[in-house]
């Protein structure tokens, strides 16, 4: 058995994995959901458990998780990419966004008192899922700081970030992340296994049994691996 962390992106929260970790956790693992999270803490968490994780990211939680991989990579078993951002140095979110014409996400993006939030999420981020947990959903989001949509400040090495097997998995129908856009980052950033699914942007709310499952045949690859 593995120990899972879910790391929830912008305007999320714990919440978002709720129906994904209870399915990892009725197949015997350990699931761990830090809320809101910076890098360090979740570091400090991934360092603090017994063996190596699987680390998995969740958009721009890619960030976060591609950051932490770098500064304690014997913490981390894999990396895991759930339409998030596989970015190398010097490419920030904002340079991949200008080039995706698949997304309507900068549409949706209102900006009002220093702090940034999605109109209309459901249309955006939850659009294939059922109404109302797209409504649900929805009212869970949070503001966030109307700062650059950047990453942590932390150089990227192959000696460390390079040494963690990565794994992707794609949302077919991404309206905030298209589809091109995922399968240029991870060509670049080549991964050791590459999943799909025919989802919007929020697999663990409109399916959470089917990432659940990608996510379990992860953990077998390193069972059959180690």
């Amino acid at each position: 058995m593995h120990t899972y962390v879910l790391v929830n992106a912008h305007w999320h929260g714990a919440w978002c994995w709720d129906r994904v970790a209870a399915a990892l956790r009725h197949a015997g693992h350990t699931v761990h959901t830090p809320d809101r999270a910076t890098v360090e803490e979740i570091r400090d968490l991934v360092v603090a458990q017994p063996e190596p994780v699987i680390l998995v990211g969740h958009s721009s939680s890619g960030m976060q998780i591609s950051a932490v991989a770098e500064l304690a990579p014997q913490h981390v078993r894999t990396l895991v990419y759930v339409a998030a951002f596989l970015l190398p140095n010097g490419v920030l979110p904002p340079d991949v966004m200008r080039d995706d014409t698949e997304s309507v996400l900068r549409d949706h993006l209102v900006l009002a008192n220093g702090e940034l939030t999605v109109a209309e999420p459901e249309k955006v981020l939850f659009e294939d899922c059922p109404p109302a947990i797209a409504s649900w959903a929805s009212a869970q989001l949070v503001p966030e700081p109307a700062i650059p949509l950047g990453g942590p400040e932390v150089l990227l090495t192959d000696q460390n970030f390079g040494r963690v097997p990565r794994v992707y998995v794609e949302c077919l129908n991404d309206r905030a992340l298209g589809i091109t856009t995922q399968r240029r980052m991870h060509t670049a950033l080549p991964c050791a296994q590459v999943h799909t699914l025919p989802s919007g942007h929020s697999p663990f709310l409109s399916m959470p049994d089917r990432l659940a499952a990608c996510l379990l045949d992860v953990e077998r690859s390193i069972r059959r691996t180690d």
